[in-house]
C-alpha cells in the first residue's frame, strides 16, 4: 500500500488517533532517516577526531530512531520497514526540506542539526503528552528514551553555535546559515496535505502552532544570548516538504541509500 495519502492509512488504522498516529510517526520516521543518513556525510571528514566521534553517534541515534518509528508505522498501516524506507518514491517521503540538502559547511551543519533537534524534541514531548500513554505503553517508553536523546543531540548543536560565536569568521558562516534556514526550520511544523488534525485526534497534547511558538522562543533565546541575529518569522509559503514537494539533494541521497541496499550492506534504517 501507498502512504502517501491519509486515505490510504484510514484504510489500515482502526480510528482517528491512529490514523493521525500513523501520520506523524512517518513523518518523524521520515526526518529521522533523511537526517541520519545527511549527517553521516561527516564520518571521517569532521573538523576534529572527538567531533568525528560525536556526528557519527547523532547520526547512528537517527538511523536507530527511523527503523524503529518505520517498524511502528508499519504495523499500524500493514506495510514495511523495508518499504516504507526503500521503496516508497521521493514523492511520497513527508520529510521536513530542512534535512535534506547537502550540507555546504561545518557552520551549516551545526544550524540545521541544532534546529532540528529542537524542533523533533518538541514533537517528541508533544507525542509523550497526548494520549498515547494511555494507548500503548511500549511506544511511550521508546519515545522516552528518544526525547532524552535528543535533548543531548540539542547540547550537542549549542556548544558549537557558542564555540563558532567566538570566531569572527565562525559566527558570520554561522549567521549566514541561520538566515538560509529559517524558513525551513520554522516549515518543520506544517501540516501535510491529508488534513488531520494531530492535537485534535489527541496525537499531540499541543497544536502544530503551538510547537511552533515554542520552537521560536526557545531557539531565539539561545542565539541571542550567542549575539546572532533571529530572522523575521512571518514567513508564508511553507511547509513543502511534509506536502511531498522535495528537492533534488533529496532524489540522490534516496538513490544512494537503496543502493547501498541492494548491494545488500546491513545499514539501519
Amino acid at each position: 500500500m501507498t502512504v502517501t495519502q491519509i486515505a490510504d492509512i484510514g484504510d489500515a488504522a482502526p480510528d482517528e488517533f491512529e490514523q493521525g498516529l500513523a501520520v506523524a510517526l512517518l513523518e518523524a520516521a521520515d526526518d529521522d532517516h533523511v537526517m541520519g543518513n545527511r549527517l553521516s556525510d561527516w564520518t571521517g571528514v569532521a573538523p576534529t577526531v572527538e567531533e568525528d566521534v560525536s556526528v557519527g553517534n547523532i547520526a547512528q541515534d537517527e538511523l536507530g530512531h527511523a527503523e524503529s518509528l518505520y517498524e511502528e508505522v508499519a504495523d499500524l498501516v500493514g506495510s514495511s520497514l523495508d518499504h516504507l524506507a526503500y521503496g516508497r518514491p521521493v514523492e511520497e517521503f513527508r520529510n521536513a526540506q530542512l534535512v535534506e540538502r547537502e550540507f555546504s559547511d561545518w557552520a551549516d551543519t551545526v544550524v540545521r542539526q541544532y534546529f532540528y533537534d529542537v524542533a523533533d524534541d518538541i514533537r517528541t514531548a508533544a507525542l509523550l503528552e497526548g494520549d498515547l500513554a494511555d494507548r500503548d505503553e511500549s511506544l511511550t517508553g521508546y519515545l522516552t528514551k528518544v526525547d532524552e536523546e535528543e535533548d543531548f543531540h540539542a547540547e550537542h548543536g549549542e556548544v558549537w553555535l557558542e564555540t563558532l560565536a567566538d570566531d569572527a569568521d565562525g559566527k558570520e558562516r554561522v549567521q549566514r546559515a541561520i538566515d538560509e534556514n529559517w524558513v525551513d526550520a520554522l516549515a518543520f511544523f506544517e501540516t501535510g496535505p491529508d488534513g488531520i488534525d494531530l492535537a485534535a485526534a489527541g496525537v499531540y497534547a499541543q497544536s502544530l502552532d503551538a510547537q511552533s511558538e515554542e520552537f521560536v522562543d526557545e531557539v531565539t533565546a539561545v542565539l541571542e544570548e550567542y549575539g546572532y541575529d533571529v530572522p523575521e518569522t512571518d514567513v508564508e509559503d511553507i511547509g513543502a516538504g511534509r506536502a511531498g514537494k522535495h528537492t533534488d539533494d533529496l532524489d540522490d541521497l534516496l538513490a544512494e541509500t537503496r543502493e547501498v541496499r541492494e548491494q545488500g550492506v546491513d545499514v539501519p534504517a
